[in-house]
């Protein structure tokens, strides 16, 4: 499988080593599209712009990765905290990161002559120097959806929101193809824009990497934080009031434990990378479950993975407002062949792909949550088979090949 040379620029705001939730989607499809014969340029921001860095990572000698400059204006510009809004347009990092990326890209497209571009938001502004990019070199050009547009099924705002229309409306018309991660999110977008979107895109959904478990198979065991008499239960990622609420299941422990069927002796939930805990250290103190609850910092993606290999089940939490969307994480989590614990409700696009698969059990509320933890700890050690064949990234990334092929 192999494209006869062909350059492909590859336009993202988060690449290694960010190590941003969008990561993993945007490396997979570099690394195997570079492996499939494609000579991939990438245009990306400066390292400090990432809030979580890997620290392990390290450029390849082979790669021809471009940074440019992009100041995250709350972090990088503001005065004692205080900055002007307006700063943010459109959005945190794009008042540095489009003229220093424009400036950048414009120089590539003279030295690499691509075939082809592909973006990937979700930052509105790496669309619009896409946008800029392929216009200026008459470029055929594939923009890549992993979430709506916040006005699409939300707000950011009334002068936010005039302004990522305007450049998803520019995208919508100017891409060549529309790929999707997920196809709520393409519905949505069909329904919105009619033929414009349903004539020329796709869905590309996430998936895991199997080179990633190949790895860690390899590499010694690594040290967890989890103690060998309890059952663990592991969430790996943030959390946030509006979309990622624990909440109800922090309501449904204190539950349990009132009723005798666990205790800080044989039972603990640990959130990896979510915080110290702070914002819910009073709901945790309120229902008496603060030796229940663990909150851990981050640590590199092969540790997370070695992690979710090593605990008794993992917890997915997506709320009503990400119903369309599907977290990249799910399909790690399905791959580790634990027991899956998903807070999300009936019928979201996490819940019903979550729901076809062996060893899963949902809950939304706090009484669901409550039947669904007994349920989960109750099948601690049965053994899970799930097939997985068509989630693998390679087959994703051979997608976006073939996508990529058809347009050169």
């Amino acid at each position: 499988m192999t494209n006869h040379g062909k350059t492909l620029l590859m336009i993202a705001f988060e690449f290694p080593p960010s190590n941003g939730a969008s990561v993993p989607r945007i490396e997979s499809f570099y690394r195997y599209l570079k492996q499939w014969g494609w000579k991939v340029v990438v245009l990306t921001a400066s390292s400090k712009a990432y809030q979580r860095i890997d620290n392990s990572y390290q450029d390849g000698k082979e790669d021809l990765v471009y940074r440019a400059m992009a100041l995250d204006v709350p972090r990088h510009l503001s005065i004692k905290g205080k900055y002007l809004s307006s700063m943010e347009m459109p959005d945190r990092w794009g008042l540095t990161w489009i003229p220093c990326a424009l400036v950048k890209g414009k120089k590539l497209l003279k030295q690499y002559k691509p075939d082809i571009i592909w973006s990937s938001s979700p930052i509105p502004s790496t669309h619009y120097i896409a946008q800029k990019l392929s216009s200026e070199g008459n470029i055929p050009w594939v923009a890549d959806y992993r979430d709506p547009f916040h006005y699409m099924n939300g707000s950011a705002g009334k002068r936010l929101d005039k302004q990522h229309k305007k450049i998803d409306s520019q995208t919508l018309k100017q891409a060549s193809t529309l790929t999707f991660a997920t196809q709520q999110v393409r519905d949505l977008y069909c329904k919105e824009y009619g033929d414009l979107v349903s004539e020329k895109s796709m869905v590309i959904e996430n998936g895991f990497d199997e080179s990633n478990f190949k790895k860690l198979a390899e590499l010694p065991a690594m040290e967890s934080p989890f103690s060998t008499d309890k059952f663990s239960l592991y969430y790996s990622g943030v959390l946030y009031p509006h979309g990622r609420d624990p909440k109800p299941i922090f309501s449904a422990l204190a539950l349990l434990q009132r009723e005798g069927k666990i205790n800080e002796d044989n039972f603990e939930l640990i959130f990896q990378g979510a915080g110290d805990g702070q914002d819910f250290h009073h709901t945790l103190n309120e229902l008496g479950i603060v030796n229940l609850v663990k909150f851990i910092p981050p640590v590199p993606f092969i540790n997370a993975l070695s992690n979710m290999m090593q605990c008794s089940a993992l917890l997915l939490i997506q709320d009503e407002r990400f119903n369309k969307q599907i977290p990249g994480k799910l399909y790690e989590y399905l791959r580790t062949q634990k027991p899956l614990l998903v807070k999300s409700p009936t019928g979201s696009a996490t819940q019903t792909l979550a729901a076809n698969h062996a060893g899963v059990v949902s809950c939304y509320s706090e009484a669901e949550s409550k039947v669904a933890l007994l349920a989960i700890i109750e099948q601690q050690s049965a053994e899970i088979k799930r097939n997985l064949d068509g989630h693998s990234r390679e087959n994703k990334a051979r997608q976006l090949h073939n996508a990529l092929i058809a347009l050169v």
